[in-house]
């Protein structure tokens, strides 16, 4: 009978609801593409910036911070670009919320 009681317990223990989290991450809607400085085209420089930011709840880039940058003007012109990005925001439970992000921006020399 104690055991009959005690897996009544167990059994109702799991039945109760239990906090599931329901959260998505911001997803990129509209991008802009970084322009080259004229320094790190003459220097032939190429590679990533990497950024943090916010995307508030209207999908908006804030707070935006160079991370790793590469000089010659490219931090700056990274910085720039993602200001005119745009994404849908991140949620919770279906409700907008603010979301930390981290954005890689490519410089890549074009072919010739």
């Amino acid at each position: 009978m104690k055991l009959a009681a005690l897996l009544l317990i167990a059994t109702a223990s799991l039945l109760l609801p239990q906090e599931i989290l329901h959260a998505t991450q911001p997803k990129v809607i509209h991008t802009v593409k970084a322009e080259y400085t004229k320094e790190a085209l003459d220097a032939k420089l190429q590679g990533d910036v990497v950024l943090s930011a916010a995307v508030d709840v209207d999908g908006v880039p804030t707070d935006i911070k160079v991370t790793r940058g590469l000089g010659m003007g490219l931090d700056e012109k990274a910085v720039e670009c993602v200001k005119q990005w745009r994404f849908s925001p991140g949620s919770s439970h279906g409700d907008p919320i603010s979301v930390k992000v981290q954005i890689e921006v490519n410089f890549r020399l074009p072919s010739s």
